[in-house]
């Protein structure tokens, strides 16, 4: 009845996915049908198989979409107790999962791997995949795997008779379930633990743990039936005889397991009742399990040596070794106590490629830093050479730039030595002319003044007396003219007689005042300034290189005042 409700919420459920799936297209439609899946897995599993088998295999496309369907049918049909052998369903999973999967899912995927290879009986590759699982403990989320993970790998320890094993692994589980809430799974791993201790013949141990499941089964009365097994061991091997005897009564009518029945005889055959040890011997069947088979004989074997039956014992005793050698070939055969072993040598070589690539990672790093630390070398060393290099052409050029200083400087000292020497001989000089002169001079020992203190401010009536010539030009020369005309008449006269125009005469009459050809030439800005001064020198019958034009003008005018004289 429950099932057929659970089937039809499924149909319910499937309808409304199609209904609002609307539009969408049927890869949307198969996203959504895979999500209410994982949804339904841990409450309703066969819900969630019926829906994942109601998904056509066309509409599965692509390897993340065909790894999930895969992972998820896969975990239906586990939690719905189907056992398969092969990887037909589960291949999708492990070809993407194993290498682009994140951590939750490769966990997931070598579960569910070991699981299959469990089914088949090669517990070798099963407890291979389920060490892989236990590897990546410290990087998931899924708890609740990675304790199906630690139950299924200490099942396999507990065949191997690895006691230790066997108790830390259902340890580490309980601690999961627990937390998840999951409370009859952690009573399992509990009791799972006691055996262990059992095993081990510890005693002490076995007590407190019986004591925690017996407060967890308080709470939860459904775990009763999981810690049964556990206590009946626990009261017959350390049991008294009253203890035994009191609870072998009080559960004698109770519907007993084939392991459960070994146990009772075991404890009648310790309390003396051998016939009720031997009735409920008789009625168990080892079945295939060989382990079975060989508490059977050891009970067995038991039973006659308390009842004085020696040679039945003897005989016992050897089907027990016979039993018990085949169940070491097999285990042997299977290699399973070698696959830790395996899996340790391949950590081991992974950690030591790990520990090869962190060497050639440092190495290349080193490598690296070397390249860049040259280069920055280089860097800095061509950097300084500029810089050398830079502060040398800066050192040139502040010696160039402080000769021509200084060749500017003697150029002033000279010109203003040549004007002083003008004012004292030509004392007959026009009024105006000796005024031009004078404001020369001063402007001269102002620019020297500047260049000797280095203050501009020595300067300014020079760039004053600059800027106001240069604003009339024509009347400052026509002026100077006009006066040499009055003071030198001779002079004019000589220069007129040779066919001067007026322009020609204004341009001598700069270098009269003292003016150098450099300063002839700013002031008047003339492209054509040495074309006048070649038609002057042709026509005043001067060589080109014969001699400077300013020196010339300056002695004519000196021997005009001669001819006066004369």
């Amino acid at each position: 009845m429950i099932k057929r409700i659970d089937n039809l919420i499924t149909i319910i459920m499937m309808s409304v996915v199609v209904l609002t799936a609307g539009g969408c297209g049927r890869k949307g439609v198969v996203l959504k049908e895979l999500d209410m899946a994982e949804r339904l897995m841990d409450t309703l599993p066969d819900s969630a198989l019926v829906l994942l088998e109601s998904i056509p295999i066309s509409d599965i496309r692509g390897k993340a979409v065909a790894a999930r369907y895969a992972m998820l049918k896969s975990m239906a049909l586990d939690k719905n107790y189907i056992d398969t052998t092969t990887f037909d369903v589960l291949q999708p999973a492990i070809d993407y999962y194993l290498t682009s999967g994140t951590p939750d899912e490769r966990l997931r995927t070598y579960y569910y791997q070991g699981r299959i290879y469990q089914n088949r009986g090669d517990e070798d590759s099963a407890m291979y995949s389920f060490m892989n699982a236990c590897d990546l403990q410290h990087r998931v989320t899924d708890s609740s795997t990675l304790a199906h993970t630690f139950v299924a790998q200490g099942n396999l320890y507990r065949n191997q008779y690895k006691a230790r094993e066997f108790i830390h692994n259902n340890m580490e589980a309980a601690k999961l379930y627990g937390a998840l809430g999951k409370e009859l799974l952690e009573i399992r791993c509990y009791v799972r633990v006691v055996r262990g201790y059992l095993m081990m013949d510890d005693s002490s141990a076995a007590d407190s743990l019986l004591s925690v499941c017996m407060a967890l089964v308080q709470k939860n009365p459904d775990g009763e039936k999981y810690l049964f097994p556990s206590l009946l061991s626990y009261t017959v091997e350390y049991g008294s005889s009253e203890e035994i005897k009191v609870f072998l009564d009080e559960y004698q009518d109770v519907e007993l397991t084939q392991g459960e029945m070994m146990d009772f005889a075991c404890g009648y055959s310790k309390i003396g009742e051998h016939e009720k040890a031997m009735g409920l011997l008789s009625k168990v069947r080892p079945g295939a399990f060989l382990s079975d088979s060989l508490k059977y004989e050891a009970v067995k074997v038991d039973i006659y040596e308390r009842q004085g039956k020696y040679e039945q014992a003897l005989n016992a005793y050897k089907d027990f070794y016979v039993m018990l050698d085949r169940y070491h070939d097999e285990l042997l055969s299977q290699n399973l106590l070698f696959s830790e072993k395996k899996h340790q040598l391949e950590k081991e070589n992974l950690v030591k490629i790990q520990g090869r690539d962190r060497v050639i990672g440092a190495t290349l790093f080193g490598i690296l830093l070397l390249v860049i630390l040259v280069g920055w070398l280089y860097y800095r060393g061509n950097l300084n050479m500029t810089k050398r290099i830079l502060a040398e052409k800066e050192n040139e050029n502040l010696r160039l730039e402080q000769d021509n200083l200084r060749l500017e400087f003697a150029r002033l000292e000279s010109e203003r030595d040549n004007l002083k020497e003008l004012q004292k001989e030509q004392t007959e000089l026009a009024k105006p002319i000796q005024d031009i002169i004078k404001t020369r001079l001063d402007m001269l020992n102002g620019l020297l003044a500047k260049e000797i203190t280095n203050d501009d401010s020595y300067a300014d009536p020079y760039n004053k007396w600059i800027e106001a010539v240069h604003k009339d030009k024509k009347g400052f020369m026509d002026s100077a003219r006009v006066a040499f005309t009055a003071s030198h008449p001779r002079f004019m006269e000589y220069l007129e007689h040779h066919g001067l125009s007026t322009d020609e005469i204004n341009y001598l009459c700069l270098y009269a005042i003292g003016l150098r050809g450099k300063d002839v030439g700013e002031y008047l800005q003339l492209k054509r300034h040495y074309i006048v001064s070649h038609e002057i020198r042709k026509k005043l019958g001067i060589g080109e290189h014969e001699t400077n034009i300013g020196i010339y003008v300056r002695k004519l005018m000196k021997d005009s005042a001669g001819w006066a004289q004369q």
